[in-house]
């Protein structure tokens, strides 16, 4: 007997994650105010439909990625090649306003369970698209509390842009080969550049090895390293990496892949 003959078990087939889920829907009506309830309904019952229509067949289109650490001439260029599936989604999802409406603070405190909201309806179909993005929210968690006028200005307005032709995505790398999620363990060492002026905030030069480099085709990444400031064994810094963040820095930053990225 082959494989396709005899019983055959019926596909899942769910065209309506949010109207044909009496749980969410009412576990939606017990934490939103009637008010915030009634505002985002209809924009979830429109996102059902388009995660049919738009993120399936986006879905179907993304394959693993791929890294060419050499070109034909032996230079080394590190490119890493994302499917055009992948691209479609991390587009939608920034159209869709999934990381900007946590920011964006229509719904007041509840406009994070908005977005979670989104994020869960689309999650089994998105190809594991929310590793980078989940890292973009945060980096963008990180420079509103934390970061000066220009870096707000300049990137955090592109980390939860709508728009994906300015829309940033960001990494956070930290983990590395002695502590693995251990992050008291970094070895990367960062040492000031004061012929380097930057908006963004005192320039360093990063020297290290991540193991884990999470959302690596990223436009920028918050990344941690030790100073001379930060010699204790349980504490380090967190530094905004970037690929042209100012243009008097105009070369890459050092980021060589080694490896596929996971995400």
């Amino acid at each position: 007997m082959r494989v396709e003959e005899g019983f055959q078990q019926t596909p899942c087939s769910d065209d309506a994650p949010y109207t044909s889920d009496p749980v969410l829907q009412s576990l939606l009506k017990r934490v939103l105010p009637p008010r915030i309830h009634d505002e985002v309904d209809p924009d979830l019952q429109r996102f059902e439909k388009e995660i049919v229509r738009t993120v399936r067949p986006l879905s179907e289109l993304a394959y693993p990625p791929s890294v060419t650490q050499y070109n034909q001439w032996g230079q080394r260029v590190d490119t890493l090649h994302t499917s055009e599936g992948w691209r479609g989604l991390k587009a939608f999802v920034q159209k869709e306003g999934i990381i900007a409406i946590p920011y964006e603070r229509k719904q007041g405190e509840y406009s994070r369970i908005f977005a979670f909201m989104k994020m869960a309806l689309m999650n089994g179909d998105g190809q594991v698209i929310f590793c980078p993005l989940a890292m973009t929210d945060g980096s963008a968690r990180v420079l509103e509390l934390h970061g000066n006028s220009a870096t707000k200005k300049d990137v955090l307005s592109r980390l939860i842009s709508r728009d994906p032709a300015v829309a940033f995505t960001a990494g956070q790398w930290m983990t590395e080969r002695p502590g693995g999620s251990d992050v008291s363990q970094t070895e990367t060492a960062a040492v000031a550049t004061p012929n380097i002026s930057s908006p963004y905030g005192p320039a360093h030069k990063l020297d290290g090895f991540k193991w884990f480099s999470s959302a690596t085709e990223s436009n920028v990444a918050v990344a941690l390293a030790r100073t001379a400031s930060h010699p204790s064994p349980i504490s380090a810094a967190a530094f905004i990496v970037g690929e042209y963040l100012d243009e008097r820095v105009a070369t890459r930053r050092g980021r060589s892949p080694q490896r596929v990225p996971c995400c």
